[in-house]
């Protein structure tokens, strides 16, 4: 996703690793309600107690990563490893064995000055170039099939092209039919509109859903055309089904003691599945790390002062959950605020439905996930990240 900020091996034993009941103090319920609904209703479901076993691991140190953030996994459960300081990616096979490495720094065939979002069309691997404006697609063995450039791309993000009705898209998967899935600013001439974009193989674009809008005043301050976002303020995610077949948006509100984060599942033909509000733990962020935020959140300048009066009178009461995953299966995997035994994390169901929950080892971030297995990526206490993968068993 795009952001604007001027408006317009080693390979383990199975071995069981933590006991996933989530508890914050005592066990946690979760609450959801229906859009626009007071009622709470508690899911039956949300006390079971899942477990994490892991069953394999990429060891930072064995496999010599260099920096590691985001990975992928594949139609075959294939696991793609960025390496964006070395502009290539590791692709590992389901049991981990190392298959091939893709690309290096360059502006040649295969090669990339930036690694961006990673794909599938069938099972050839897709990946985009924001710095270049292409797409490549490879074969399993790695080989270059084809390049393409970046339709409706943009770098200047110059709202007051006529020429260009939408800018900025990042295609982020590839539906059955071959189109091209992303988000993408709408240019409405004084301002921009994020938008999903649908590309089919014409070219012929299509707007499909409209996510939580980043300049919105719940969460950001705008002045003279700029942005800045509240500090400890929850920002707008929009996650892309990896197969293209639906779009998750999720915010927070934080405005009580008693907070919730909020989720609307869409679909292609803009049909909502659900939208929902789910309660989690408030923890009230203290007076003093809030002044703090406020006070680092812009440079001193003319509109310093404006922006952080504006920003007091936004400034959220409690912590915001940290980040939400759309998973394989459809599943909905939201991370709360990480503690000292590790981080919270709520399971929602394709239909919306709390199912479960769980207790993430410490230093961890779900990068994929599915009902049967979690793809993470692990930071050791120099910020080295390994690749683990752990089987999720739930009771029953």
């Amino acid at each position: 996703m795009y952001r604007l900020t001027r408006k317009p091996r080693s390979k383990t034993d199975p071995r069981r690793i933590v006991p996933a009941v989530l508890t914050v103090g005592a066990t946690l319920s979760i609450a959801c309600t229906g859009s626009g609904d007071d009622a709470r209703r508690s899911a039956n479901s949300t006390d079971a107690e899942w477990e994490l076993v892991e069953d394999l691991r990429l060891d930072a140190e064995v496999e010599d990563f260099s920096l590691v953030g985001r990975l992928y996994v594949g139609p075959r459960r294939e696991i793609v490893v960025p390496e964006p300081q070395d502009s290539r990616m590791r692709v590992y096979d389901s049991a981990g064995t190392l298959v091939t490495m893709i690309g290096r720094s360059g502006e040649g065939p295969g090669e990339f000055q930036h690694v961006g979002p990673v794909y599938w069309a069938a099972d050839t691997l897709v990946v985009g170039d924001g710095r270049l404006a292409r797409t490549t697609y490879f074969l399993a063995d790695g080989t270059v099939a084809r390049t393409e450039a970046f339709r409706f791309w943009n770098p200047n993000f110059d709202v007051g092209r006529p020429d260009s009705t939408f800018f900025a898209f990042g295609p982020q998967a590839i539906d059955d039919e071959g189109a091209m899935l992303g988000v993408a600013y709408l240019n409405l001439r004084e301002s921009a509109e994020l938008v999903v974009l649908r590309v089919p193989r014409d070219g012929t674009p299509g707007v499909v859903a409209s996510p939580p809008q980043y300049e919105d005043e719940r969460w950001s301050v705008t002045i003279s055309g700029l942005t800045n976002r509240v500090p400890f303020a929850f920002q707008p995610r929009a996650e892309i089904a990896p197969d293209g077949s639906g779009f998750l948006f999720m915010t927070a509100d934080q405005s009580t003691l008693d907070p919730t984060y909020n989720l609307t599942l869409v679909r292609p033909t803009n049909d909502t599945v659900f939208a929902r509000s789910y309660a989690y733990p408030g923890e009230a962020i203290p007076d003093s790390a809030m002044e703090r935020g406020i006070a680092n959140m812009v440079p001193e300048n003319n509109l310093a002062r404006r922006f952080r009066a504006g920003a007091r009178a936004r400034a959220p009461l409690v912590y915001p959950p940290a980040v939400v995953t759309l998973g394989l299966d459809g599943t909905i995997w939201v991370e709360l605020r990480p503690t000292d035994h590790g981080t919270p994390v709520h399971v929602i169901s394709e239909a919306g439905d709390p199912i479960g929950s769980l207790l993430l080892p410490a230093r961890s971030r779900i990068r994929q996930a599915s009902l049967t297995h979690l793809w993470v990526t692990e930071s050791d206490e120099l910020g080295l990240a390994s690749v683990v993968r752990y089987q999720v068993i739930r009771p029953g």
